[in-house]
């Protein structure tokens, strides 16, 4: 028999499966929709408590395999609105973090929110401001998208190359706040707290007073080796102390930038790491060892299981010797 003649027939059992997902998928509720949509990109997006959810990202470095979605995202879903805390990595990301978001909650998006200016978090806001949707950050941060997110750009479309971050685009935030502050969005009242320089000059913090739950941003990732690139040793133990306050006031959850959400006791691990580096390269600089050497001598092994250890491990190393140089310096 030739292939063409070849004919293909199903039995009633296969019919009446057949036709029940058939079913399924004309009538189910936008929520499931969605889940399975994100089931087949290979994430599900988690619901914490009634309207709040998180899409938990990769928690390596941008790879063509992971598509550059590394990093939480948040939906806040409000009685006329939903809040995304954090726009994702390209043009691409963001718009299927819209859609995610408003199948899941059946509302329109209609603010998103930057907790600190990093790739993952801020490239997809093109997909938003082609929707019309404002952007907040703090005004620090905002400042650091003018000055480097360009570079940032580049460095995306060569590691993940021109097709997936095509209509990518640096969108400045739209709406930029100096410290503490509490908005209604959408039905939603959120506190927006800037607990100063932690990870980054512009950190902010965003609660649910509804949920009582609490999403960190980079200033909290579990099982993954924070960058210490624009941190201040002392300001993040310190938004650490005031992030701990925060999420234990009630339900005591935090939704990390990189890992699953946890509550407060996570934390201790990551205070841990920054001590425990920041003595390590003190005591390392303060025997006057080389950088090269320092570098290599400040392996921590109680955190090598963690996600990215044995690259950032390294930078971070290298850039509290080089902070830790300079402050002797100036004094």
């Amino acid at each position: 028999m030739r292939h063409s003649d070849r004919r293909w027939t199903f039995g009633p059992a296969a019919l009446r499966l057949a036709a029940a997902l058939l079913c399924l998928i004309a009538f189910a509720p936008a929520a499931v929709l969605a889940q399975l949509d994100a089931a087949a990109a290979g994430r599900m997006p988690q619901g914490l408590a009634e309207g709040v959810h998180v899409l938990v990202g990769d928690v390596d470095a941008p790879t063509p395999a992971n598509r550059g979605e590394i990093g939480n995202i948040g939906f806040v879903v409000g009685e006329q609105g939903t809040v995304v805390i954090n726009c994702g990595a390209s043009y691409r990301h963001g718009r299927a973090v819209i859609e995610t978001a408003e199948r899941i909650g059946g509302k329109p998006v209609v603010l998103a929110i930057i907790t600190q200016p990093l790739q993952e978090f801020v490239m997809g806001a093109s997909a938003f401001a082609e929707r019309g949707i404002p952007v907040l950050s703090h005004r620090a941060s905002a400042e650091l998208i003018e000055a480097r997110c360009e570079t940032c750009l580049r460095t995306l479309r060569t590691q993940l190359g021109e097709d997936e971050m095509a209509g990518t685009r640096v969108v400045m935030p739209t709406q930029r706040i100096d410290g503490d502050t509490v908005v209604t969005v959408g039905g939603r009242e959120l506190q927006l707290i800037h607990p100063g320089w932690g990870s980054s000059p512009g950190d902010l913090i965003v609660r649910d007073t509804r949920s009582g739950i609490v999403f960190a941003g980079a200033l909290a990732g579990f099982g993954r080796v924070p960058e210490l690139r624009d941190g201040d040793m002392a300001g993040w133990l310190a938004a650490l102390d005031r992030l701990e306050a925060l999420a234990g006031q009630d339900r005591d959850l935090i939704v990390p930038g990189y890992g699953a959400p946890a509550g407060t006791h996570a934390l201790a691990a990551l205070r841990h790491y920054l001590r425990d580096i920041d003595t390590r390269v003190h005591a390392l600089l303060a025997a006057g060892t080389p950088l090269l050497e320092a570098i290599k001598a400040a392996d921590l092994p109680a955190y090598s299981h963690w996600a990215r250890y044995p690259l950032q491990h390294e930078r971070n190393v290298q850039r509290r010797y080089l902070a830790l140089e300079n402050e002797l310096f100036e004094d």
